[in-house]
């Protein structure tokens, strides 16, 4: 029993330390999520690869972005986030994924409004 609780501490902290998060704004208690996406690439050996995800809102009465969180899923910091334009106090966002040499493009995009 103590060995299982030794091990789900250890996983918790490395889980903890290969993710990295990119935060843009504060989430609020009466936001709501506007969008939840993955954005993936595969991985060519030697080339650093590049993705852009635009958010846009068809409706008239958008809501305004508060927060924008994007979440690495690979391992070791395989890929770093930019807020490329737009953004919280704006309707829509375009932000810049890039990986390291090699790797892939594995995360989460959660954008928050009101």
């Amino acid at each position: 029993m103590r060995y299982f609780f030794v091990l789900s501490i250890i996983l918790t902290i490395v889980l903890c330390v290969y993710t990295a998060e990119y935060n843009w704004g504060e989430k609020g208690s009466k936001d709501k999520l506007l969008a939840k996406d993955k954005v993936t690439n595969g991985a060519t050996f030697g080339l650093a690869k590049t993705k852009k995800y635009v958010f846009q809102q068809k409706k008239t009465d958008a809501s305004t972005i508060t927060a924008i969180k994007v979440t690495d899923r690979s391992s070791k910091y395989d890929s770093t986030a930019e807020l490329v334009s737009g953004g919280p106090g704006s309707k829509g966002c375009t932000i810049k994924i890039k990986s390291k040499r090699g790797k892939k493009i594995k995360s989460r995009v959660e954008i928050w409004g009101r």
